[in-house]
């Protein structure tokens, strides 16, 4: 079996693990996707299926980082804040569709660029960009709050606790949202000059 065709059954693979996970996670009903994870989940399918579509052709890997800092995100904040106060999941479905979107697609996403992408090819300032995404969204959270809307995960106005003014103050909405933006501009970096390494080796 040719590279390519290992990447295209790869990639379809990950636009259908994704299909299938944000479908049992949001149980489709809209008001779930308003979440970041879901967003996140519903970039990497766009941009794989994107990728799929171009096969055989040079994409834009500053955006690919894009996608995958934006994912990773997804996992590491799960995993690493909201999982000890785990979302109630009463059923075999809920910890598929959690583990889908929370673990699969990420992992997935950062294998692809791994062995699939051409290193060397982000540009410097490419973490600082990545840093969008995120931030955008938060952005929308604290405007959306405004106007009143109901997260109907926890019924509250913000989607997770640790951006929610009204339950944690704006001082430490401030101290965690400053706290894991230089976390992930570190991390971009990281991932920016290991892709540089990676290139000198190939």
């Amino acid at each position: 079996m040719t590279k390519s065709k290992k990447v295209f059954i790869y990639r379809l693979a990950l636009v259908l693990i994704g299909l299938v996970g944000v479908a049992i996670n949001t149980e489709l009903k809209p008001a779930m996707f308003l979440y970041y994870t879901t967003l996140s989940n519903i970039l990497c399918i766009a941009y794989f299926a994107f990728a799929l579509s171009q096969a055989g052709r040079a994409l834009n890997q500053n955006i690919k980082g894009a996608v995958t800092l934006a994912i990773t995100v997804t996992m590491v904040i799960y995993w690493g804040v909201l999982a000890p106060y785990s979302f109630h999941m009463t059923s075999l479905l809920d910890y598929v569709g959690t583990y889908l979107v929370h673990l699969v697609v990420p992992v997935m996403t950062i294998l692809d660029w791994y062995f699939f992408d051409q290193k060397g090819r982000f540009s410097f300032k490419a973490p600082l960009y990545w840093l969008l995404i995120p931030l955008v969204y938060y952005a929308f959270t604290v405007v959306a709050a405004q106007f009143g809307i109901v997260y109907p995960v926890n019924g509250h106005h913000y989607p997770y606790f640790f951006i929610d003014a009204n339950l944690i103050g704006w001082g430490m909405v401030a101290v965690f949202v400053i706290g894991l933006t230089l976390f992930f501009l570190l991390f971009g970096y990281a991932f920016y000059f290991l892709d540089k390494k990676l290139s000198k080796k190939s």
